[in-house]
């Protein structure tokens, strides 16, 4: 989204989703380029969202064509459980599926096994960690 409002050759259509409520400053590029013509700061700053964006795509990239779901799943759920400090991910299959960039099916499927191996609890719309070293292992 943000190569498409800074480059001229770059053009799709963007969909976002706000989780919360939000407000929303839409700046035309065309304006947007002027000042970053005009003003180094704007312009060091857009192009560090920019390098900081992408590397977050090839990031993704690499987890979704180098690295198992399984390993995947466990790591998203470790990093959800510390960034909220509590073992209960109030988030939908369709939710999770949605962030890592998977089908809610492949999700579904995954912490079934998760619960049996007895990793995971499931509850409609959440999914508790209860044994994170076991989650832990599964990531080496």
């Amino acid at each position: 989204m943000s190569a498409s409002c800074i480059l001229d050759n770059i053009t799709f259509d963007v969909h976002v989703d706000a989780e919360v409520d939000s407000d929303v400053l839409l700046i035309d590029s065309y304006y947007y380029q002027q000042l970053c013509r005009q003003n180094i700061y704007a312009e060091n700053f857009t192009d560090k969202l920019v390098i900081d964006s992408f590397s977050d795509v090839m990031w993704a990239m690499e987890q979704i064509l180098f690295m198992s779901f399984d390993k995947r799943l466990a790591i998203f759920l470790l990093d959800e459980i510390t960034r909220n400090q509590s073992e209960s991910i109030e988030l939908t299959h369709e939710q999770i599926a949605k962030y890592i960039g998977s089908a809610r099916e492949v999700v579904s499927r995954m912490l079934k096994y998760f619960a049996q191996e007895g990793i995971v609890e499931l509850s409609r719309g959440g999914v508790k960690v209860i044994d994170k070293k076991k989650l832990k292992q599964l990531i080496l």
